[in-house]
């Protein structure tokens, strides 16, 4: 395989992790595209016949997940990121649809057919997309990464000190909290919804005792924390903050803390 085909692995994990939330997920799709080209034979354009492959793996994968069913909120697996450029790509969460449509330009037929939706439905669903990232209606601007870092240091400080009035005055009033346990480690098995809602379920969480040990990091793009229990990870909590903090992921799923640190997507 040519080193020009080779190279384009980075491009493809990056793909594949934004569609899948799971780096072992990518690098399986990655792998299952690169055996393919493989035996495919006669490609006359291999970068958009790994692209294209990848982002048809990936679909039957998320198909094949909704199949399965998932215990509780499902957050995409924690990747860090340090720096600027990385975490600015990650932070942009994109909907299959958005992706199929922005990034590899296919119309919205070929859109809904790959989503297995209407062609209506995948010009909504790319709409608000758009609309999330700031695309649409005015372009959305992100606390920067200094202002958002403190924010995030002083909403956890005040959710460990109790304070739930402090914690309510920094979320905004539809916050939420997605806690992923997956079925192997205690977590809720609902999004809990609205300002008074998170900012007590936060406070009584935070204040437990295995809360106590953590650092501060970037994670996916957005202000995080990882907290330890001796050398194993034991969650890692990243803020989506837009002007105020409107969305708390906490992953607790064993599973997808195994590789924390060490997944390299671009």
């Amino acid at each position: 395989m040519s080193d020009d085909v080779n190279g384009l692995r980075p491009r493809l994990m990056s793909v594949a992790y934004r569609m899948l939330g799971s780096v072992a997920d990518a690098e399986d799709a990655v792998q299952d595209a690169f055996l393919r080209y493989q035996t495919a034979g006669g490609v006359s354009s291999p970068e958009g016949f790994m692209v294209r492959t990848v982002t048809r793996l990936c679909i039957d994968r998320l198909r094949e997940r909704r199949r399965r069913g998932y215990v509780g909120p499902w957050v995409p697996e924690p990747v860090a990121t340090q720096t600027e450029a990385r975490g600015a790509g990650l932070a942009e969460s994109l909907t299959q649809a958005f992706l199929l449509r922005t990034v590899f330009d296919y119309d919205y037929a070929e859109v809904a057919k790959a989503v297995g939706k209407s062609e209506a439905a995948a010009r909504q669903l790319v709409s608000r997309a758009r609309g999330r990232l700031g695309l649409e209606g005015g372009r959305r601007f992100p606390a920067p990464p200094a202002r958002a870092a403190g924010l995030a240091e002083r909403f956890v400080a005040a959710c460990r000190a109790g304070d739930v009035k402090a914690v309510e005055a920094m979320l905004a009033e539809d916050a939420e909290v997605h806690t992923d346990g997956g079925g192997k480690a205690a977590a809720a098995r609902v999004v809990v919804r609205g300002r008074d809602r998170v900012a007590r379920f936060l406070t009584g969480v935070l204040r437990k005792p295995w809360f106590q040990d953590f650092h501060t990091t970037t994670v996916n793009g957005e202000p995080g924390l990882v907290f330890r229990s001796g050398d194993r990870v034991k969650s890692v909590l990243s803020l989506r903050i837009d002007g105020d903090v409107r969305a708390v992921y906490m992953t607790l799923n064993p599973d997808k803390l195994d590789r924390w640190a060490a997944a390299e997507v671009e």
